[in-house]
């Protein structure tokens, strides 16, 4: 009796510890933004095609527990530069930081939902019946493969509408471009966070109008700066600043996120061999071909006849 207490007070510490390990801490917005836009060197501004980066820096306010702990920085801009982010107001506490990889797509939600029980609804296009049970996903998202009470059947192949339905969505998947960073602390903390990254797809222009003085000896000047953002996180309310002249930059590479489509293929419901070998006869055999013109004579090839 003592060796099981034991035992169970032993997977008790463990899903504990396990538990902790897996604490996931979202923070879904900054609390406040600046950003320093530089220009693309050698280049004229282009809306279609932004070749400057910009220095975005971030504040946030967040409550952490002790231990190992996933801190997701929800809202980042999609260009992020990951090997440039650095987190600063959490101590020697951070471990590893990585852009998050899935974002949320009808193909990665299949697949990280594989094995897992989901809602199938499905409905008769000429009546109107709907039908609906829970099943497996058991492969996907290239040919989605359900288990249902009868067996294993393909996504879509019934002939009837289907849609699938998951109860929450895995907290791997960021439906925002997310950098994660993984901490290890000591003990819980309420700290103000600030995430400073490098971000490529931003530039900017000035334009300057000189108004020179009737006795021209001064004049005044006027000037104003575009500044262009073709990032999908629009930074808004953001403290922004632009810096001109040339920087010692290393260009890095910046995958981009997996975002997976869902492939439906499906085998034709019938084969050859289900027609029946009467019906093949059933349209009349089609006309014989004409017949092959006839060769034209030696006159009107333009051949002379001579007599020998």
């Amino acid at each position: 009796m003592q060796r099981a207490r034991a035992l169970t007070g032993l997977l008790a510490l463990t899903v504990a510890q396990t538990a902790t390990a897996q604490a996931i801490v979202s923070s879904p917005r900054p609390d406040k933004v600046a950003i320093t836009v530089y220009r693309s060197e050698g280049s004229t501004l282009n809306l279609n095609w932004l070749q400057g980066f910009a220095m975005v820096s971030e504040s946030r306010r967040v409550s952490l527990p002790a231990g190992e702990v996933d801190l997701r920085f929800e809202g980042v801009t999609a260009g992020i530069i990951p090997q440039s982010a650095i987190v600063t107001g959490l101590g020697n506490s951070l471990v590893e930081k990585n852009r998050d990889a899935m974002l949320l797509s009808p193909g990665t939600l299949i697949a990280s939902l594989l094995g897992q029980r989901v809602h199938l609804k499905r409905t008769n296009k000429a009546t109107g019946k709907v039908v609906e049970q829970d099943v497996v996903l058991r492969s996907g998202p290239n040919g989605v493969v359900l288990q249902t009470a009868e067996g294993f059947e393909a996504l879509r192949c019934s002939g009837m509408n289907e849609t699938i339905r998951a109860a929450e969505v895995p907290p791997i998947l960021s439906p925002r471009p997310t950098l994660s960073s993984r901490l290890r602390l000591a003990r819980p903390i309420d700290a103000t966070v600030t995430l400073t990254y490098l971000t490529n797809n931003f530039d900017w222009r000035a334009h300057y109008v000189g108004t020179l003085a009737p006795d021209g000896r001064s004049m005044s000047l006027f000037a104003w700066l575009t500044m262009a953002n073709g990032d999908d996180t629009s930074l808004a309310g953001a403290e922004a600043m632009a810096v001109a002249g040339r920087l010692n930059r290393e260009r890095v590479d910046v995958p981009d996120p997996e975002v997976r489509p869902i492939t439906l293929d499906c085998w034709p419901s019938g084969t050859t061999s289900d027609i029946d070998e009467d019906e093949s006869y059933d349209y009349p055999p089609p006309p014989a071909p004409p017949p092959p013109p006839m060769a034209p004579s030696p006159r009107s090839r333009g051949w002379r006849r001579v007599s020998w």
